[in-house]
Order: C-alpha cells, then sequence, then structure tokens
C-alpha cells in the first residue's frame, strides 16, 4: 500500500474476497456445543410434543363425565382415589381432565368432587408445543439456547451445523516480547463466536517477512480462514502484506474505507486470509467490512434485512472513500453519529455503525438510515 491510488475499492475488493470463499462443511456438534452455530440443515419437529395427552399441573386424573352436575351440595363421589400425576406426565386410559390437588375431597376409601370438571382442564394436549412436521429453525439460521427444550423433548442430541475455524495470528515484536499487548483477541473471539464461528489463537510472529510468512503456511493449513493482525501499514517495521506475499498470493492491501484503510487480504494454500491493521479502530473497520462478509460466506447466511432509524442531526462523508460512523442511540429511538470516519473505543458501547457509501457526502439530519451491527442478529 503506498498511497490513495492504491487503495482498492470495497465494492470491488469484498467481491474479489467472497469470489475466493466457499461455505465450510457441515459438521455434527452436541446441542450445548452447537448453540449460536448456523444450521446447516433445517430443524423440524418429527412428532408431535407433548405426544400425547400429558398433565399441565400436579393433581389427579379423572373423566370429566364423571363429575358432570357436581356442587357443594351434591358432590361427585368417585368410587376410589384416582392416579395422582406429575406434570408433563400422560393421561391414563379413561381419563381426560386433572383436577388440582386441593380439589379432591378424601373421605375414607371415596374421593368427592365439589365441583364439575370440563374435559381438558389441567391436560396439555398432543402436539401443544409443536405439531409433527412443524420447521423449528430454517438452514442458515442460528442455534439458539431456547431452541433446547423442545429438542430434547423431541430426542435430538445432535445438530448439524456450519462452524469454521478462524486462525488469529498477531504480529509484532512487542506481542513476541508480551502477549498481554495482544489487546484485540477478546473482542474478536466474542464477535466471532456470536457469528457461529471459533477463533483460535496461533503463536504469535514478529516482525519479520520470512517468519510471518513460515507462520502464515503453518496457521493456514488447520484454518477455514486466518486473520494475521498487526504490521499491515506503511512503516519500515509493516511486513505483513510482504510474508503473505511470499507464503502465498497478496490481492488486496489497502481498500477504500476509513477507518481500516490498510486492510488487506490474500491467499495461503488456497486458504482465505484477512490482513487486519493492528490499532483497535482499525482492525474493528476492516473486522466488519472484509471478516463478517467472510464469516457469512463460510457459514451460508443470508444476509441480514437492515435495520433502520432515524439521524438526530447531520453527518458529512468524504465523497471517495467509504467511511464508518459510530452510531449513539438517544432516549427518543433516533440515533446520533459520535465520529465519521473513526471508530473510538468509547463509541462501541451501542455496537452500531453508519456506513457510509464512496459516493456519499453524507445524511441530513432526520434522514432515515441503515445501521449495521457489530454483532449478528440472533
Amino acid at each position: 500500500m503506498s498511497g490513495p491510488n492504491s487503495l482498492t475499492a470495497l465494492d470491488e475488493a469484498t467481491a474479489l474476497l467472497l469470489a475466493g470463499i466457499a461455505a465450510v462443511a457441515p459438521s455434527s456438534l452436541p446441542l450445548a456445543e452447537a448453540i449460536g452455530c448456523v444450521l446447516a440443515t433445517p430443524l423440524q419437529a418429527t412428532a408431535p410434543v407433548p405426544p400425547c395427552p400429558v398433565a399441565r399441573w400436579d393433581g389427579w386424573a379423572i373423566a370429566a363425565a364423571d363429575t358432570l352436575g357436581a356442587g357443594p351440595y351434591a358432590p361427585a363421589v368417585l368410587p376410589m382415589p384416582p392416579p395422582l400425576l406429575q406434570p408433563g406426565e400422560a393421561l391414563p386410559q379413561g381419563t381426560d381432565a386433572v383436577l388440582p390437588r386441593p380439589d379432591l375431597v378424601r373421605d375414607g376409601p371415596f374421593a368427592q368432587v365439589l365441583d364439575a370438571v370440563a374435559p381438558g382442564t389441567g391436560v396439555r394436549a398432543p402436539g401443544e408445543d409443536a405439531a409433527a412436521g412443524t420447521l423449528l429453525r430454517a438452514a442458515g439460521e442460528r442455534l439458539s439456547p431456547l431452541d433446547l427444550p423442545l429438542l430434547a423433548a423431541l430426542g435430538v442430541t445432535e445438530v448439524a451445523v456450519r462452524r469454521p475455524r478462524l486462525g488469529w495470528l498477531a504480529i509484532g515484536d512487542e506481542i513476541l516480547a508480551d502477549g498481554v499487548r495482544d489487546t484485540l483477541f477478546a473482542a474478536c473471539a466474542a464477535l466471532a463466536q456470536a457469528a457461529g464461528a471459533a477463533l483460535v489463537r496461533l503463536p504469535p510472529a514478529p516482525d519479520d517477512a520470512a517468519t510471518i510468512a513460515a507462520a502464515l503456511r503453518s496457521g493456514a493449513d488447520g484454518c477455514d480462514l486466518l486473520l494475521a493482525v498487526g504490521g499491515t501499514g506503511a512503516g519500515a517495521r509493516d511486513v505483513t502484506a510482504t510474508g503473505l506475499r511470499s507464503a502465498g498470493r497478496l490481492l488486496v492491501h489497502g481498500i477504500g474505507a476509513r477507518p481500516g484503510m490498510s486492510a488487506g487480504f490474500g491467499a495461503v494454500g488456497g486458504q482465505p486470509v484477512i490482513l487486519l491493521p493492528g490499532t483497535p479502530g482499525d482492525a474493528l473497520a476492516a473486522w466488519l467490512l472484509l471478516a463478517r462478509p467472510a464469516l457469512a460466506a463460510l457459514t451460508d447466511v443470508p444476509p441480514a434485512p437492515p435495520l433502520h432509524a432515524r439521524l438526530a442531526r447531520k453527518v458529512t462523508s468524504t465523497v471517495g472513500l467509504v467511511e464508518l460512523a459510530p452510531l449513539r442511540r438517544l432516549a427518543d429511538g433516533r440515533v446520533e453519529p459520535v465520529a465519521t470516519g473513526a471508530l473510538p473505543l468509547h463509541a462501541l458501547a451501542s455496537g452500531a455503525v453508519l456506513i457510509l457509501p464512496a459516493a456519499s457526502e453524507g445524511a441530513e439530519a432526520g434522514a432515515e438510515i441503515s445501521m449495521t451491527l457489530f454483532r449478528p442478529d440472533p
């Protein structure tokens, strides 16, 4: 990256990046491990849940017809105490209601009911939670913790998901000397997990092109996408792009976006490699503009519908560059830009960003805009 004239337009760069990425193969994971992962196949109810009439609450299983006409002065008398059920237990043959425990009066060998009970009282009908054939989750949706009770009731223990494995290669002499200075990993690991991927930390590499090339070859071998972080600028020690060129192919170095301008990408051994700048604001911008679309392609997730909001005040933009403007949510539901062309860390709390196209000069106060969120919707 030698200057503005060497920048690749973001649309062109994104298209080139995605052309080299295919969805990962499905794998089967236990339910607890698959939470948040993208489903590779639809989930359907193979049977009704519950499968038969079951008790809604603790109580006595009775036939409602046996209580017909019952009242305080003419109780219905049952010849023996009826079966006592726990919630979720199947009703015995010949019963169609569950009487709450206090509503049955025991009198020696007999049981009395003081009020008539309607059929179905205290009963959960077959298929109340889900009828057989109900689509629970479509392919491309993420498995939610709230899906687990119904899947457990169906006897499902594993699901097929697309879970990419991402490698994190931090680059810099300072990180090699003190790993605590790799401050971006935790945030990006959480973002990856929210997108249904796993981010694996690789041993860091120093500011040396040959060593970086060797680390890229080693790291790419076990990853679906490798993130090389740091050393992407134009300084004398910024040699990550040179290392990628030696290890495989450098396709783009420098994108027409601010922040994140020094980001780039290429491939090693057929595996995509994205170069993230080392500074947090630029790295997170490059994550949003490059890594997140790559993750969507790896998981075969359809584009999310835009989220709309109304601007509380005007925002201006430089024509020729895609610019990011972090947004602050106001109490009245509107949003206001906190900065333009920068991602101050204090402004990321809302997680909402306005991406201004390269041809845009900005947006006026009161305009309806489309927001992008760092974390995908569940």
